[in-house]
């Protein structure tokens, strides 16, 4: 391996480590972290950057504007280097980080859904056990992020009725925090998962690649017969809720949503339930739009 290479490598070491020790991410996520940054080098070289920077300090304007030129790549696969090379830069103190306009792109699309039934959602609390419980409720009957499973501390939960808790959303910094209301199930294993326990304790505590073994190893004794991950179980969430009367707008807030767009993709409002409900709309219009005597 070339000397550069071999420093550039050291590097993302360093901020995989770094990352690791301040963030509660998942093993899978550290491990795409540092893939993506171990391939940027020949992505730069491929986009015409020769030599390729050695380290995050020597990434310049003219190699980011290269890289999203010449280097053939999706907006979603796009949006995600961008991200992990700018935290990588910002990390290192690279002040190119702090330029926006930079790292503007085309909003993604999401295109991966997956969700359970109420069927297979139901078999899965019923085969879980202990901890496991507790990831089923929030992720999958009250649509928490796994992010948000792991910040929650026993302080932002409230069992006066009707019961409450306080969520902590996404970013570094947690996001702006939400007051939901707590689910009927959730509130069953709540209330007996953190009986005894002192208020600024964790209601999950353990590591993300710890509810990455979790989870699989329910669905299996429920015998589901696929892989489920934690954002499987908030998706499907929302679309239960919807598909039973939980309003759009309500489901946004549930789910900690900036936009209605997303909490729509979230819940499989999709071009065929867009036609009958436009069909209904045509149904109930026809009678105005029939002409007497004819």
């Amino acid at each position: 391996m070339p000397r550069r290479r071999r420093w550039w490598k050291e590097q993302v070491r360093g901020f995989v480590k770094w990352k690791r020790e301040k963030s509660r991410v998942s093993e899978g996520w550290l491990r795409t972290i540092r893939q993506t940054l171990d391939d940027l080098p020949r992505k730069f070289e491929s986009s015409g950057v020769r030599p390729a920077p050695t380290g995050p300090t020597l990434v310049r304007l003219e190699h980011l504007r290269l890289l999203r030129e010449r280097w053939s790549l999706s907006e979603t696969y796009l949006a995600m280097n961008h991200t992990v090379l700018r935290e990588f830069l910002r990390w290192a103190g690279n002040s190119l980080s702090n330029e926006p306009q930079e790292w503007s792109h085309a909003k993604p699309v999401a295109t991966r859904r997956r969700w359970l039934t109420p069927e297979q959602l139901g078999a899965l609390m019923k085969s879980a056990e202990g901890r496991e419980r507790v990831l089923v409720s929030l992720e999958g009957f009250n649509g928490l992020r796994r992010v948000e499973v792991l910040r929650l501390h026993v302080r932002d939960l409230s069992f006066s009725m009707p019961p409450t808790m306080r969520v902590l959303g996404k970013g570094r910094f947690g996001g702006k925090p939400r007051l939901i209301p707590m689910s009927a199930t959730a509130y069953s294993v709540l209330t007996e998962s953190v009986k005894g326990l002192r208020q600024e304790a964790l209601v999950y505590p353990h590591r993300p690649k710890t509810a990455d073994r979790d989870l699989p190893a329910a669905a299996a004794r429920a015998g589901l017969g696929v892989r489920v991950a934690g954002h499987d179980l908030r998706r499907s969430f929302g679309r239960i809720a919807y598909g039973n009367g939980v309003p759009l707008v309500d489901l946004r807030n549930l789910l900690g949503h900036e936009t209605l767009d997303m909490t729509i993709h979230y819940v499989g409002v999709d071009s065929d339930e867009m036609a009958a409900g436009l069909e209904r709309f045509e149904q109930a219009m026809r009678a105005s739009l029939t002409v007497p005597g004819r």
